[in-house]
């Protein structure tokens, strides 16, 4: 990689992220999650510091080349604690999720042994080959894009979790949903995918590369860069109230299933809940006084399937026995066409709610 494509790369990345942490600042998205952003924000200039050098070319502070690359798997990381409280409504503090960051850090320090003199020739050609002496650059760079794409990984999983299980959770789910976001996850698991091979093909001298390392910065640079600006944009999620663990246990006895599916029908004929526009289980527990897990579960054993189709049957005999009734001539199409499906029908008591 010549110096000036490098060089214009670098701050094309570097104008990113000034954007990006100008949108932060002023449109203030996420609040729950700021602290979260902030850290992650600042963890990314800290990653780039080796090219920051490499740029540079400057001895002054060789001594910190490599000793950053842990600031990558904290910023990801940060990005996951960000992002869990957009899908699930109490998510859980776990010690574990922070043990990539420690022994990234601790594994880094090897760095130290690598004499200085040595680290300025690295500034202008990255060690090709001979894993057995430079093993601390070689094994940190590993590292780094292991923690990030396993991390990556977990936070496109919830997602997807999320995603499926949205009509246990909500009526009109069309605009909760965020494809754009699990898609940049989903490069940045290819992208970190794509750094191990490169790492691994140069530390066995299997691509002859003298620029590998600015390749292996660039490329996760860039992915936690297109999450980080993704974050500042205001996006629409139902955190899920759901017990993930017992509703995919399944246990729940014929009684406490009757009565939980009783009672939320009761509910929903005594209050006319299901006329009501963007209605969520949440919303609809709390009103009817029952856990939404014991509730999602109970549809879902039931021949209900899930709080979405509970509504939709609602709102289809809603929409069957009043809307259709009060306009012959739409009564008169819908059965001329065979229209009968709840999801026609409650799209259709949707408009006629909105346009109210």
């Amino acid at each position: 990689m010549t110096s000036v494509v490098h060089e214009y790369l670098l701050y094309v990345l570097l104008g990113l992220y000034v954007v990006g942490l100008g949108r932060l600042v002023l449109f203030k998205v996420n609040l729950t999650s700021m602290p979260y952003l902030i850290g992650a924000f600042l963890c990314w200039p800290l990653f780039m510091v080796d090219e920051v050098l490499r740029l540079l070319q400057t001895s002054q502070f060789t001594v910190i080349y490599g000793l950053t690359e842990v600031f990558a798997v904290l910023a990801i990381t940060l990005c996951y604690r960000a992002i869990k409280p957009m899908l699930i409504a109490k998510p859980s503090a776990r010690k574990r999720l922070w043990l990539p960051v420690i022994v990234t850090a601790v594994v880094q320090c090897s760095m130290l042994l690598i004499a200085t003199g040595q680290k300025q020739q690295w500034l202008s050609v990255s060690p090709i080959g001979d894993p057995l002496a430079y093993w601390p650059l070689y094994i940190t760079s590993l590292l780094t894009g292991f923690s990030v794409l396993l991390i990556g990984i977990f936070i496109t999983e919830h997602i997807q979790m999320y995603h499926r299980h949205l009509p246990e959770q909500a009526v009109d789910i069309k605009g909760l949903r965020m494809p754009r976001l699990a898609g940049v996850l989903g490069s940045v698991v290819g992208v970190a995918f794509m750094s191990i091979l490169l790492v691994t093909a140069a530390t066995f001298g299997f691509l002859k590369i003298p620029f590998w390392e600015s390749f292996h910065h660039l490329m996760l640079g860039s992915a936690l860069l297109a999450v980080l600006f993704s974050l500042t944009f205001v996006r629409n999620s139902l955190p899920s109230p759901i017990d993930y663990e017992r509703l995919d246990s399944g246990k729940a006895t014929p009684y406490e299933i009757s009565h939980t599916v009783s009672k939320a029908e009761r509910y929903t004929i005594e209050s006319k809940v299901y006329k009501t526009r963007f209605i969520t289980l949440s919303e609809f527990c709390e009103g009817a006084d029952i856990d939404p897990t014991s509730l999602a579960l109970a549809l879902r054993l039931s021949e209900k399937k899930n709080f979405r189709r509970f509504m939709q049957h609602y709102r289809l005999e809603y929409a069957k026995n009043v809307l259709l009734h009060s306009d012959a001539k739409l009564a008169a199409v819908a059965k001329r066409m065979g229209i009968n499906s709840e999801k026609f029908l409650s799209d259709y008591l949707v408009k006629h709610l909105n346009h109210r």
